[in-house]
């Protein structure tokens, strides 16, 4: 993710153009990426159940060895169900007042899941919220409007988790990302909208591109 923020024409506007450094040591609650003058940290933004239902889902890979990498089926059983909660179908059901009162000790498995997102939010810091999905669509779509269509589901859908953050956090700045066409979206919070502020491509980044190439599409990318 620091690879790909230090590629933004955005951020490196509000680094003065100092690259970000990614700090691997976090003892004393210090954020994820830093400059001399400016410090973001990094947030999933989604429920416990839909990672783990991801998880659980997902093909399995294994390093054999140097150079051999097996590629698997998932960790379920094959026929067994797995429920988990989506999280913008979750998050679009709440009021404002409905979020602010969810607490630690619900006993509802939806408002468990929300409230992990919303300890967070509430994160004491500039806060960069990864909705950890490939964003696609039906029918075709140019990028541009495609683009604004996500942007349109997300003020619909993530508008109250935003207002959340403003009341709790004041002061702090909030961004949400996600991958589109292979370019890492990033939205900011102006105050009244999420706004969509870059378009990063995801092949900008080393780290990403080496896991693409070894682990990608079953080891078939090259």
């Amino acid at each position: 993710m620091t690879e790909l923020l230090n590629c933004s024409d955005f951020f490196m506007d509000k680094t003065g153009g100092e690259k970000l450094c990614w700090n691997e040591k976090q003892d004393h609650g210090e954020c994820d990426a830093t400059t001399s003058s400016y410090s973001i940290d990094y947030k999933l933004l989604a429920t416990k159940s839909s990672l783990q239902a991801k998880r659980e889902t997902s093909g399995s890979i294994t390093k054999m060895a140097d150079g051999c990498i097996a590629f698997g089926i998932g960790r379920l059983p094959e026929g067994e169900k797995f429920t988990y909660i989506r999280t913008a179908a979750a998050l679009r059901e709440y009021s404002l007042e409905g979020l602010e009162k969810i607490s630690a000790d619900s006993k509802d498995n939806v408002e468990k899941n929300v409230y992990v997102i919303l300890k967070n939010i509430k994160t004491k810091k500039n806060l960069l919220l990864f909705y950890p999905y490939t964003m696609s669509f039906s029918e075709p779509h140019t990028f541009k409007d495609g683009c604004k269509s996500i942007e349109d589901a997300f003020n619909e859908d993530l508008n109250q988790i935003r207002l959340y953050r403003e009341r709790n956090v004041p002061g702090f700045e909030t961004y949400i990302c996600t991958i589109y066409e292979n370019k890492l979206l990033i939205f900011e919070n102006d105050g009244k909208h999420w706004v969509l502020r870059d378009s990063i491509d995801m092949m900008s980044s080393k780290i990403y591109k080496d896991l693409y190439y070894s682990y990608g599409n079953n080891g078939f990318n090259y």
